[in-house]
């Protein structure tokens, strides 16, 4: 089970866990909460189910860029902390870039 804790900065509380990466190492994952402590302790223990329920490891050899911004975007965008037209601007950028051959390169190969 993935270990995970919140704190207060400013008038906001922020959530943080543990995950692994691909090289089996611990990586701390903090994310925006909300302006209650119980809502964000909410929030930290679904995004801690979710990466249970997962188990997602991203390793560079095998996943894209047009697959990292998927992920991305699923990830960072669903916490409801930026405002609609910021989403959507971001959702467009992916598109863009999407539709660009550089989208189907290995990002060991880019990187």
């Amino acid at each position: 089970m993935a270990k995970g804790s919140v704190r207060k900065k400013g008038k906001k509380w922020y959530y943080r866990f543990y995950v692994e990466d691909a090289s089996g190492n611990l990586v701390q994952k903090e994310y925006a909460g909300t302006e209650s402590k119980s809502e964000t302790e909410k929030l930290l223990r679904q995004a801690m189910d979710d990466y249970e329920s997962k188990k997602f490891i991203a390793k560079s050899e095998n996943i894209t860029i047009g697959e990292l911004l998927d992920i991305w975007a699923e990830e960072e965008l669903k916490t409801g902390t930026l405002s609609n037209g910021t989403v959507q601007n971001y959702l467009g950028a992916i598109t863009n870039i999407k539709k660009h051959p550089i989208s189907e390169r290995k990002l060991k190969n880019v990187t």
